[in-house]
């Protein structure tokens, strides 16, 4: 696990060297495209219908880029029929075990 902070600045840098579409939120409202530039002040971002706008990067609130986080970790799919060292009995799934009661004597 990496302790790097993953920033907003880093999310936009990030979706324009790879192309990836954005939403910036901004002052309430939601702006889709791509990020055409971001300078660390302001970010110039184009929309499908050939608009472009320029945000200052200090009032975006939140950015959501359509693209899995680069900190995800992914689980191994294994197969239901793979092979275990468990028998037979223990392929049934169990509840886990509650908490231990402390018992008075």
């Amino acid at each position: 696990m990496s302790s790097m902070l993953y920033t907003m600045g880093m999310a936009l840098d990030r979706a324009a060297e790879n192309g990836f579409s954005v939403r910036l939120l901004v002052e309430g409202c939601w702006l889709d495209g791509h990020v055409a530039g971001n300078d660390g002040t302001g970010v110039v971002l184009e929309n499908a219908q050939g608009m472009h706008s320029v945000v200052r990067t200090e009032r975006i609130s939140a950015v959501q880029v359509t693209a899995e986080s680069p900190y995800r970790t992914s689980i191994p799919r294994g197969s239901v029929h793979a092979a275990t060292s468990f028998g037979a009995e223990d392929d049934l799934a169990r509840p886990m075990p509650g908490p231990r009661a402390t018992v008075v004597v």
